[in-house]
C-alpha cells in the first residue's frame, strides 16, 4: 500500500498540443486520423512526446483508494496528469492480482473491439489475451547484446518480462510480458517515446506469432490457468466427495471407511466388472416399471440392489423371482420353517 500522495505530474497548461499535419483526403473517424496519404508521410510526422512517466516518483494514492476505482489513469501512464491525489482514477502500476470490473475493457476503463485495427494500433481485441508489443524504430548503436539491454532496461520498469527478442539491423523488437495488464500500461508509457538515442519509438500490439513451439507454450499456459481458476471456484468437499464415488464406481478400496469384509470382497472380484456394471447400467431402459404394492419403483430397486449385495458378500446366489405374488416375491423369509 503506498503511503505517499500521488504527485501532479505537470502544471495545467503545461503540455502544448500540436495540430496533426494532414496527409491525406479524407478524415476517418474511426481511426481518428487523415486517411488516403502515404503511410510513411503518417510516421515522420509523429513528434516525440514532452513527458513520460516516471514510476517511482510519480505514484502514490489518490481519490480512486476512497472510492473503489480499479482502473488507472491515462494521462498518468502518459506523464501528464494535472491532478495527482486529487485525480479520479489510480496512479500505480495495475496490480495483476486484482480481477478488473469489465474484461472487455483495458486497464484504463476504454472499450476493447472484437478485431485489432489494421495498423494493430488503439487498445486491442477482447478476443484474444495479447501480452507481446512490437516496439520499432530503435536506433542500434552496438550489437545485438547491447541493444536487448538497452530495451530490456527501459521496457522492465513497466512489468515483469516474460520474454525478449530483437531483430538485429531492423531495428525492432518484441517484448513479451507476464500479465496483460502490463502490456497495455508499457503500450501507452512507451508510445512515441525514446530509448537513448533519441529516437522516437513505434509501439504497437504485435501479431500472433506463428511459431509451432511458442503456441504450444501459450495453449499450456491458458490450460493451466484455466485449471487453477477453475479449482479456486469449486468447493473442496464437493470434489473429496466426486472422487469418492468415483472410486466406488471403480471398485477401489478406499483404506479408511471400509472394513476387512470389504477389502476381501473388493479383491475377490473381476478386474472387469466395473465396465460390466457400466454397460448393465447403460442396458437398462429408462423407463421405470409401475409398482403393484405399497412401496415406489424406487424404493423396491432399492431393496432389491441391497439383497443382491447381501447374497454376494455370504457367497449365495441370488434367488429368482418368482411368480404371482407381485413385485415382493423375491425377498422371502430367511425362515423356512415359517411357511409351515
Amino acid at each position: 500500500m503506498i503511503s505517499r500522495p500521488a504527485r501532479k505530474q505537470v502544471k495545467p497548461g503545461q503540455v502544448t498540443k500540436n495540430e496533426v499535419q494532414q496527409t491525406g483526403k479524407e478524415y476517418n473517424i474511426w481511426y481518428n486520423k487523415w486517411a488516403g496519404g502515404d503511410r510513411e508521410d503518417a510516421y515522420s510526422s509523429k513528434v516525440k512526446s514532452q513527458t513520460r512517466c516516471n514510476i517511482r516518483a510519480d505514484s502514490g494514492w489518490t481519490r480512486a483508494q476512497k472510492t473503489g476505482m480499479k482502473y488507472i489513469c491515462l494521462y498518468f501512464c502518459r506523464g501528464c496528469c494535472p491532478y495527482g491525489y486529487e485525480c479520479n482514477y489510480r496512479h500505480t502500476l495495475p496490480d495483476p492480482a486484482q480481477t478488473l470490473p469489465d474484461t472487455a475493457k483495458d486497464c484504463f476503463a476504454r472499450d476493447k473491439f472484437a478485431d485489432y485495427r489494421d495498423d494493430m494500433g488503439g487498445v486491442g481485441s477482447f478476443q484474444r489475451e495479447n501480452r507481446t508489443l512490437y516496439i520499432g524504430r530503435i536506433k542500434e548503436t552496438g550489437p545485438g547484446v547491447e541493444t536487448e539491454e538497452i530495451v530490456r532496461r527501459h521496457c522492465a520498469e513497466w512489468g515483469e518480462i516474460d520474454r525478449l527478442r530483437v531483430l538485429q539491423y531492423r531495428g525492432v523488437a518484441f517484448v513479451t510480458y507476464v500479465h496483460e495488464v502490463h502490456a497495455q500500461f508499457a503500450r501507452e508509457a512507451m508510445a512515441c517515446q525514446s530509448l537513448d538515442n533519441d529516437e522516437i519509438l513505434n509501439v504497437r500490439w504485435a501479431t500472433e506469432d506463428p511459431n509451432p513451439t511458442t503456441k504450444v507454450i501459450e495453449k499450456r499456459r491458458l490450460e493451466e490457468i484455466g485449471t487453477k481458476a477453475i479449482q479456486g471456484k469449486l468447493d473442496p468437499r464437493m470434489v473429496d466427495a466426486m472422487r469418492s464415488i468415483r472410486a466406488l464406481e471403480d471398485g477401489e478400496d478406499q483404506g479408511d471407511g471400509a472394513g476387512d469384509d470389504e477389502g476381501a470382497y473388493a479383491e475377490e472380484e473381476p478386474p472387469n466388472e466395473p465396465a460390466t456394471k457400466r454397460r448393465k447400467v447403460e442396458e437398462e431402459p429408462e423407463e421405470e416399471p409401475p409398482s403393484n404394492g405399497l412401496l415406489s419403483a424406487e424404493t423396491l430397486k432399492g431393496i432389491k440392489a441391497l439383497a443382491e449385495m447381501r447374497n454376494k458378500r455370504l457367497g449365495a446366489q441370488p434367488t429368482a423371482p418368482k411368480t404371482g405374488l407381485g413385485a415382493l416375491a423375491a425377498y422371502g423369509s430367511d425362515d423356512d420353517d415359517d411357511d409351515e
